[in-house]
């Protein structure tokens, strides 16, 4: 959760005692846990998804041709450059 640490923490968690009291506090944490968890479910699927997308090799040699095609580089010249980052 970034740079909480425990003591924060505990003071956040007596603050919310104070104000929602301990009944709606348990409420209140366990609808945050279920927010968190349906929130990193999907972070976790986006990242996936993403990851798949950007290592189909289809797509890259795709979208090198059109970057070729866009930039004017000649077959010569992109012939080098799969070369220099096939080695580096």
């Amino acid at each position: 959760m970034g740079n909480i640490g425990g003591g924060e923490i505990l003071v956040i968690l007596l603050l919310g005692l104070v104000v929602l009291g301990p009944g709606r506090l348990a409420v209140v944490a366990r609808q945050f846990g279920r927010v968190i968890r349906e929130v990193r479910r999907v972070a976790t699927g986006f990242q996936e998804e993403f990851r798949d997308l950007v290592e189909d090799p289809s797509l890259e040699a795709m979208a090198r041709e059109r970057g070729h095609r866009l930039t004017g580089s000649s077959s010569s010249e992109s012939a080098t450059d799969e070369a220099e980052e096939a080695g580096g």
